[in-house]
């Protein structure tokens, strides 16, 4: 039971698994209700005209939470388009988009399944418009579910590309290296539990004052980011002009005797 809450079957390919574990397990869910807390804040802050969404399909409803006009989402061969959404068929690190065309961009997990995650931000760094937005979902391998993930695989003998998972803080380093102004991680799902029982219960809301206070060690994060435009310096052009002298205010000779001397007012040189 532990097993099949923590880790993504064999079986299916990885996005399709990690389509499922959103849908239909308990803890999938519970991560979607605390990701769209935050998500439905941001998202309705940020304005432009195309948003594209990368990644497995999820029960956020993204298209409901923002204003920009047209949402794309990217797909595969194995996806199936949702509702509300315009279908993009390409793979993640090669967008099918014209550069600087896009306003926001969501990445929904898609850097942990993907087997060459700094081209997919290359090509997200591409496609963004000056002063994009960004808005990534990934999983913390530094957490407690990552670590319980680490000793399955270890165990099982089980490889997957999310062993290539970046991670908050190599993220973080990426984005800086391609000029982007990242917020603050949030961090969620700090205790992954989920169920009906009462210590369940008083673990989930010990899990939720944890999330709230953004204790950083939880089995997801999220980043906000903005795509940084260098500002242009204009050159001046100087010219040698001659030099002419300054009016300055000088004090007139003191008049009377030491002790009770008196200034007259100041006038300028002529």
């Amino acid at each position: 039971m532990m097993r099949r809450l923590f880790t993504i079957s064999p079986a299916s390919p990885p996005r399709i698994s990690l389509e499922q574990w959103y849908s239909t397990t308990p803890l999938g869910k519970r991560l979607s209700e605390q990701l769209i807390d935050d998500m439905k804040v941001i998202l309705d802050q940020w304005f432009g005209y195309n948003l594209v969404v990368i990644g497995p399909n999820t029960d956020i409803p993204i298209s409901e939470m923002t204003r920009v006009r047209r949402v794309f989402q990217v797909l595969d061969r194995e996806q199936s388009l949702r509702s509300g959404y315009t279908g993009v068929y390409s793979c993640d690190e090669e967008l099918p988009l014209a550069t600087e065309s896009i306003d926001v961009v969501v990445v929904l997990n898609a850097l942990d399944l993907n087997a060459n995650p700094h081209q997919l931000l290359r090509e997200i760094h591409r496609v963004l418009t000056p002063h994009g937005h960004l808005l990534i979902v990934g999983a913390n391998g530094w957490s407690l579910r990552g670590l319980w993930q680490g000793f399955v695989r270890l165990g099982t003998g089980f490889q997957s590309r999310r062993n290539r998972q970046p991670g908050p803080r190599r993220l973080e380093d990426w984005l800086n290296l391609l000029e982007f102004a990242v917020a603050p991680v949030r961090h969620k799902l700090v205790i992954p539990i989920a169920g009906n029982s009462r210590w369940a219960s008083w673990l989930m809301s010990l899990d939720q004052w944890l999330v709230d206070h953004n204790i950083p060690i939880g089995s997801t994060y999220m980043m906000f980011a903005d795509k940084l435009v260098r500002g242009s310096t204009k050159m001046h052009s100087f010219e040698r002009t001659r030099a002419r002298l300054m009016g300055l205010s000088v004090p007139n000779s003191v008049v009377g005797t030491r002790g009770s001397a008196t200034r007259s007012p100041l006038r300028p040189v002529e």
